[in-house]
């Protein structure tokens, strides 16, 4: 199909997905393998690199992008780039790009690039987000000359006292800046002054300590248009017995005309129960999008006004519910938007009050099952109760005592199949295995990820689960090592492939998993 039908619209192709993940495997190859080059894509606006670990096919794809006129948006995400390449030609690829705005990088470099030998200037770019990449004053300072149009910035920054008395560049066109701190209070004053004109601040951090007044002062002195302040901080516990009433008197720091009247920013402060070490401050309604772990609370209260409000955190779509809540006037809180749950079985009596509906719910992790009664059915209980869901990660045994109870669940297309390291049951038989294939669950499975005692049993898999696409699976009579990564024959790979028609796709990715794609319409034409 790629190769009959995209020579034909490729120049009418304005947005374009390359993605290496376990349900796409190998597509960038696949389009060299057609003769196709990003650079023939002569029209295209924006271009997303996801879950690709070659650093040769990015350097590839980011150099050819050079030749796109009309490329605006970049993202290359979960990407891993490998020490054969230096990184620092990644980043030289992107800023020749001179019709790029808007730039996203999550990448895991083997070798670190630095932005200090970067010498050219983009004056395209105005939205940038950097992950998994931690700045000192240096790099920031030569990423903002490098980029000295820049409107919108999230990155990470981390940095000893050694060189924190380095200038800034100041750039007075960034409105918005999210940034994760590490570092002294003395360093974050001078990023601020070097964005005097800023409107939206994002901050997390769990190295600054300041109370309502202090914050106050630093945000009158250095970014006096500021409109919108968002935080999360993580604070050292106060040092006396007094605790609690040392809290009431931090948080009536943010009870002034300034926080409740003037910008109407409202702040939640929580001792959680686990630890005695930590406070956790943060702004409401809270606006962060990483996972968000629910706890017990020894202490908990806000400044709104109306206690009820802002309890409802609907912008948390990803949930890790850890532990029992006993106390819900200590967490007066629910999510109803979750799309992605992880949590224990068995759960607690306050569960529902806390996560009134999963109506949203498409992903569910159980993480650790207590082998009784109440722990599957309330499995079944949540299954039942998430119309939207299409991924289930459990342990396999969990999984096939849920498929016997006979449940329909019409959504579910995608099972991780886990194991707990401490059980036996590590690989599943040919019998439990059939049990899963003959399933109602098994019948519509489309992405499966197992692990089975002998390889014959993935043969079975594929014949029973007609809708099976995608099978990641690790053998128990497999004698990979990492050290054959050096050997160019993989024993388990060439007899799958052996076993299937040309048109299955059967790969190994730097793990005792071992994919296959499968696609039997294709190879069913061709048999006939």
């Amino acid at each position: 199909m790629c190769e009959q039908y995209l020579p034909l619209i490729i120049d009418h192709v304005s947005s374009l997905c390359l993605s290496d993940d376990e349900e796409t495997p190998q597509l960038c190859k696949h389009l060299i393998s057609y003769n196709l080059t990003i650079d023939e894509f002569t029209h295209l606006q924006s271009l997303l690199l996801q879950k690709i670990d070659s650093s040769n096919i990015i350097l590839n794809i980011t150099s050819n992008c050079f030749y796109l006129s009309y490329l605006t948006h970049l993202k290359i995400i979960e990407c891993y780039f490998g020490y054969e390449n230096n990184s620092q030609h990644l980043i030289l690829n992107i800023w020749r790009l001179i019709k790029l705005t808007h730039c996203s990088l999550d990448v895991t470099f083997e070798r670190r690039p630095t932005f200090i030998e970067l010498q050219t200037i983009s004056t395209s770019i105005k939205y940038l987000s950097i992950k998994n990449f931690i700045f000192s004053s240096i790099e920031l300072n030569h990423l903002l000359r490098s980029t000295p149009f820049l409107r919108h910035l999230c990155i990470q920054f981390g940095e000893s006292t050694i060189s924190e008395l380095y200038f800034i560049h100041c750039v007075p066109l960034i409105t918005s800046l999210k940034l994760h701190f590490s570092g002294s209070l003395f360093v974050l004053t001078n990023i601020l002054k070097s964005m005097p004109n800023l409107i939206h601040l994002t901050l997390e951090t769990q190295t600054i300590n300041l109370n309502g007044n202090q914050w106050k002062q630093i945000l009158l002195d250095y970014i006096p248009k500021i409109k919108i302040f968002r935080f999360l901080i993580k604070i050292l516990s106060f040092k006396h017995n007094n605790t609690e009433e040392q809290l009431e008197d931090f948080l009536n720091t943010f009870q002034t005309s300034f926080w409740l009247e003037e910008h109407q920013w409202f702040v939640r402060c929580d001792w959680p129960q686990h630890t005695n070490k930590v406070i956790i401050l943060y702004t409401l309604p809270y606006c962060l999008h990483d996972t968000y772990v629910i706890y017990q609370n020894r202490w908990s209260k806000s400044t709104c006004p109306n206690t009820h409000d802002y309890n409802s955190y609907n912008q948390v779509i990803n949930v890790f519910y850890k532990g029992r809540i006993d106390n819900l006037s200590l967490f007066p809180i629910c999510y109803p938007n979750i799309r992605h749950l992880t949590l224990r079985l068995p759960f607690d009596n306050h569960f529902w009050t806390i996560i009134p509906t999963l109506d949203h719910l498409v992903s569910l992790e159980i993480i650790e099952t207590q082998e009784h009664n109440r722990s599957e059915s309330q499995l079944k209980d949540l299954v039942n109760r998430a119309p939207r869901l299409d991924c289930l990660s459990i342990d396999a045994m969990s999984f096939l005592l849920l498929i016997q109870s006979n449940i329909i669940h019409t959504s579910l297309r995608r099972v991780r199949l886990k194991h707990y390291w401490a059980k036996t049951n590590r690989y599943l038989n040919a019998t439990q295995c059939s049990i899963l294939a003959n399933s109602l669950l098994g019948h519509q499975c489309e992405f499966l990820v197992i692990r089975v005692e002998n390889r014959t049993i993935i043969l079975d898999l594929i014949n029973k689960m007609y809708n099976l696409r995608i099978l990641s699976c690790e053998c128990q009579d497999d004698n990979w090592i990492n050290n054959s990564l050096l050997s160019s024959k993989d024993e388990l790979v060439e007899w799958l492939k052996n076993s299937f028609p040309e048109t299955y796709f059967v790969s190994r990715h730097r793990s005792r998993f071992v994919q296959l794609w499968i696609n039997k319409e294709i190879s069913a034409k061709i048999s006939c």
